[in-house]
């Protein structure tokens, strides 16, 4: 039977963002649930379940840094992390802090309505349950609504389709003609794990990625010990990083080196693995100057016709434009291509015309019989998440998903919109690209503080205080997010987190790309400045601060 629940906080999430949350509410002392729309927790680890799904954070940093005797006791086996590894930790958090009990799954939120009088949130579920909280959370996750292609008589295929991001367990690629569309990391990674196995795998290419080996391989018990002695050293790296990941992050320009000093230096970081190392911990400057981005896409490209074999693959992988997109990394994608069976399709030349009964067409005439379509074509990202939710604020004109698409998401810091009091985002738009687990963590502080000195002028005043940030500061953030944006390669490429890759998307950076440890110190800032960003009287009066 649908229930009224009456509480402080309602958490809608319970990935990485929203057991963070719970857990840090719980222990403030706020009465607050958590609402999932899926059976069970995880996230986004728990909907992708592909094959080779794999983290591409180093494993012992890709977790909460808050409990010290879960960093010690539950150790990673490997230096990245398997979905079911990472949804096996998820679990094992919530189980260790009893948090389960607390949780309400198979529930969607499909509206949120704020009451001015009440100063609260009404929260409908598709369930018939209704929520009314002072405090709406929402935890949906960064890469959440899947991108899907418009391909001209889909529905007329009669083998299986699925995307990676709802991908069903039950499927069985084995002896099966399996067709792979778009190589972004959650493609890379099912085309490596699959191809040993299927009767043949047809991988269609409009952009052909850089990728760079993960490496992945078993944790020493040396290592394991010398990185539970390092713990406290190694998560004050992670957040004085750029990235959350504490590796070495250079000040040296990639032209100040001789070409062979150069050539040592990425084939170093190559032998040793990781995209996101390659990109940012070679050189300083392979995102913002042009010359030096071409001189690392050089050596990947050399690198990639030292793998593949067949000329015709080669062509139709290697990428001829700046790497401008998310790193990817990798456990052998480009050796795949050397199987007799494996077929990589050029859709930019030959485009993808439409689906048959038995496969995909492509303008060339070709076509490609399949019994499975894979669609690896990534997410309407970040604001994505928040399209399939009615969510209106004070203007209950123009509900918040009307207006993130009309004019881009404005969200101060990733969590916070004008107009919208007390509704509290982790992870959401405009939030820093970095390691997920110290995002959440810097980002989840802040908001913590937020509702605690709201709690408190609220005692003060006997007035329910409102979180709630000012227009200029929502602007303000958008266009510093913006700007930094525009002053490396990613701001000028066709990356997700710049939103080209949905048609008809507001193009704006969805991300601040100006570091972890940036963000935290404009995150710090404000809050010693008194909250500068929010409504008088959680924050100073208008015009006293700027961001």
């Amino acid at each position: 039977m649908p229930q009224e629940h009456h509480l402080d906080t309602l958490v809608v999430g319970t990935g990485f963002s929203g057991i963070y949350a719970l857990y840090h509410l719980l222990k403030d002392g706020l009465n607050v649930e958590a609402i999932e729309k899926e059976s069970e927790v995880g996230g986004a680890w728990w909907v992708n379940q592909y094959p080779g799904a794999l983290s591409d954070t180093w494993s012992h940093v890709y977790r909460y840094s808050f409990d010290k005797d879960l960093l010690q006791t539950y150790p990673a086996a490997r230096t990245y992390s398997s979905q079911p590894e990472i949804l096996a930790y998820l679990k094992h958090v919530v189980e260790k802090h009893d948090l389960r009990r607390y949780m309400h799954f198979n529930t969607k939120m499909v509206a949120a309505k704020w009451d001015d009088e009440a100063k609260k949130w009404t929260v409908q579920c598709q369930t018939g349950d209704v929520y009314r909280v002072k405090y709406l959370i929402t935890a949906l996750g960064p890469l959440v609504k899947p991108s899907l292609p418009d391909i001209r008589g889909l529905d007329t295929f009669k083998g299986q389709i699925v995307h990676t991001s709802t991908w069903d367990p039950s499927i069985r690629v084995e002896g099966k003609r399996v067709g792979v569309i778009g190589v972004g990391s959650s493609g890379v990674q099912t085309v490596t794990a699959i191809a040993s196995k299927v009767k043949s795998l047809h991988v269609f290419i409009r952009t052909p990625q850089y990728s760079v080996p993960a490496n992945n391989r078993p944790m020493t018990p040396e290592e394991r010990q010398s990185i539970n002695e390092r713990y406290s050293q190694i998560w004050s790296g992670v957040m004085s990083s750029a990235f959350g990941m504490d590796f070495h992050e250079p000040t040296r320009t990639l032209m100040s080196v001789s070409p062979q000093e150069r050539e040592e230096i990425l084939e170093k970081i190559w032998q040793a693995g990781n995209g996101i190392q390659l990109m940012f911990g070679a050189f300083s400057d392979v995102v913002s100057d042009e010359a030096a981005n071409e001189e690392v896409c050089r050596f990947i490209r050399k690198k990639i016709a030292g793998i593949v074999k067949d000329p015709q693959k080669r062509a139709v992988l290697t990428p001829r434009e700046p790497w401008n997109r998310r790193p990817l990394s990798d456990a052998g994608y480009y050796e795949q291509f050397n199987r007799e069976n494996v077929y990589a399709i050029d859709i930019k030349k030959y485009p993808i015309t439409e689906a048959t009964p038995d496969g995909l067409r492509t303008a060339d005439g070709r076509l490609h019989e399949l019994d499975i379509i894979i669609n690896a074509t990534g997410f309407d990202a970040l604001d994505g998440a928040y399209a399939g939710i009615d969510i209106r604020g004070r203007n209950k004109g123009e509900g918040l998903r009307d207006r993130w698409k009309r004019a881009g998401p404005d969200c101060y810091f990733g969590c916070a919109v004008a107009g919208y009091p007390n509704l509290l985002m982790m992870v959401g738009p405009r939030t820093v690209f970095g390691n997920i687990p110290p995002v959440v963590e810097i980002q989840g502080t802040f908001l913590r503080k937020l509702i605690r000195r709201a709690e408190e002028i609220s005692a003060q005043t006997g007035r329910q205080c409102e979180i709630e940030a000012t227009e200029h500061a929502v602007q303000d953030w958008t266009e510093i997010c913006n700007q930094t944006a525009q002053k490396i390669a990613i701001g000028k490429g066709n990356s997700w987190m710049m939103g080209r890759n949905v048609p008809g998307k507001v193009v704006t950076s969805l991300m601040f790309l100006g570091g972890l440890n940036a963000f935290r110190g404009k995150i710090e800032d404000a809050q010693a400045k008194g909250f500068v960003g929010f409504q008088s009287p959680l924050g100073p009066a208008e015009g006293t601060a700027r961001l």
